[in-house]
């Protein structure tokens, strides 16, 4: 497997697209992060270094979730 991208840049890359972009490519990553930890798992040798490569970006995307609904569904509060 190739090194993937940090997920420093990543979270980066996502604040940079405009809103609905960010918004389709979170949900995209909390569908499919998920399952990839999961695949990861199932295989018979699973490499630790890469669940916990995935799992660092799913609390990544989940927090930029939530800032993101906070910052376009909340109003005057």
């Amino acid at each position: 497997m190739s090194k993937g991208i940090s997920t420093t840049k990543l979270k980066k890359n996502i604040q940079s697209l405009p809103r609905e972009k960010q918004r389709e490519s979170i949900e995209r990553f909390l569908r499919v992060l998920p399952q990839w930890i999961m695949d990861e798992v199932a295989k018979p040798t699973p490499n630790e270094k890469v669940i916990k490569y995935l799992e660092s970006q799913l609390k990544m995307v989940r927090g930029l979730w939530s800032d993101y609904l906070i910052k376009h569904h909340v109003k005057g509060a």
